[in-house]
């Protein structure tokens, strides 16, 4: 759209919120937003009244910074701390603006600019609508499964004014399960392999990894555990679904990222993300509409009847008394 002029990848989702691509110098600036004409665009239309994530100095330190990975989501409680920056800022004077950009402006941005319309009374399917409608040609808008699940995440969240608490029930057959594979099964198919360990076969095997985030990392960190899914086994193939139980339980908290690798060719299947605080009972289902990037290796798994069955139990299940203020897995 043309701002003060300037032909930029910008859009005004309200009066006070934009969205805009990375705004870019030396050879990137052919294909995004040039820096210069971003300055010059915001001085001039809006002088002293802009905020957004980048180099302060570019901006006149009116900037705050969230980064995520894309393609992915962040913490809940960034999004929290963003929300509230923001109505912040625009609270604190009436011609104050704020400008949010990833890279392209769409996905990531797209999330965050949707959760704070949800702040501000918006449900979260009218903010993903309105943010797709106004940035898009296309009305795309935020593509990816667990960005959009995240949004709907939040407008629960503000809609409770106790905070998210999380309700797991004991382990059990739940209606709707595709899935209950005995034990046996998946002592027979499945178990945990070493770092760098290697297999001598070359039929395709399966592994998740789940990965944390380290304190004070921005990047994807080294899966912290492997777990090898085997698909020689016969009575895997006429079962055509791979399980595997836990010999010891393996506790998750808050927000979790599950990757779906293939072992031959160490290519990323699919991957999901969710948070713990929204487990209802013990059951989590993802249909191949639920799950990230499916690429074409993963396509040719994941058939349209396909779905990732996640079992849960509360980690106090032998506990008498209820839980702590600690066993509370997420709180805003």
């Amino acid at each position: 759209m043309l701002v003060a002029g300037y032909d930029l990848d910008m859009t005004y989702i309200t009066g006070r919120l934009l969205a805009m691509s990375f705004p870019s110098e030396s050879m990137r600036a052919l294909y995004r937003n040039p820096m210069w004409q971003v300055q010059s665009a915001l001085e001039m239309r809006h002088h002293g009244h802009y905020k957004r994530s980048y180099d302060p100095s570019r901006f006149n330190r009116r900037v705050e910074r969230y980064p995520f990975d894309d393609h992915h989501v962040p913490e809940i409680s960034m999004i929290k701390e963003f929300c509230e920056e923001v109505h912040a800022w625009l609270s604190r004077d009436p011609e104050n603006i704020a400008v949010v950009h990833c890279m392209a402006g769409k996905g990531r941005t797209g999330l965050m600019v949707s959760c704070y319309l949800v702040y501000t009374g918006m449900s979260a399917e009218r903010a993903l609508h309105v943010f797709a409608e106004r940035r898009t040609t296309n009305n795309e808008g935020v593509s990816i499964a667990s960005q959009r699940r995240y949004v709907l995440y939040w407008e629960k969240i503000v809609s409770l004014t106790k905070g998210v608490f999380v309700v797991v029930s004991e382990l059990q057959k739940v209606p709707g399960q595709r899935y209950a594979p005995p034990v046996e099964v998946s002592k027979s198919c499945c178990r945990r392999i070493r770092k760098n360990h290697e297999r001598s076969s070359n039929k395709p095997r399966y592994y998740f990894s789940l990965v944390e985030k380290e304190e004070g990392k921005e990047k994807a960190v080294e899966p912290r555990l492997v777990v090898q899914m085997d698909t020689e086994s016969s009575i895997i193939y006429q079962k055509n679904c791979l399980g595997f139980d836990y010999e010891k339980p393996v506790q998750v908290k808050g927000d979790v990222r599950l990757i779906l690798y293939e072992n031959l060719t160490g290519g990323r299947l699919f991957y999901v993300c969710f948070n713990t605080s929204f487990i209802t009972g013990s059951l989590l289902q993802f249909s191949v509409e639920d799950l990230d990037k499916v690429g074409r290796r993963g396509r040719s798994i994941c058939r349209p009847s396909f779905c990732l069955e996640l079992f849960f139990a509360p980690s106090y299940a032998n506990c008498l008394a209820p839980p702590s203020k600690d066993d509370v897995l997420c709180r805003i």
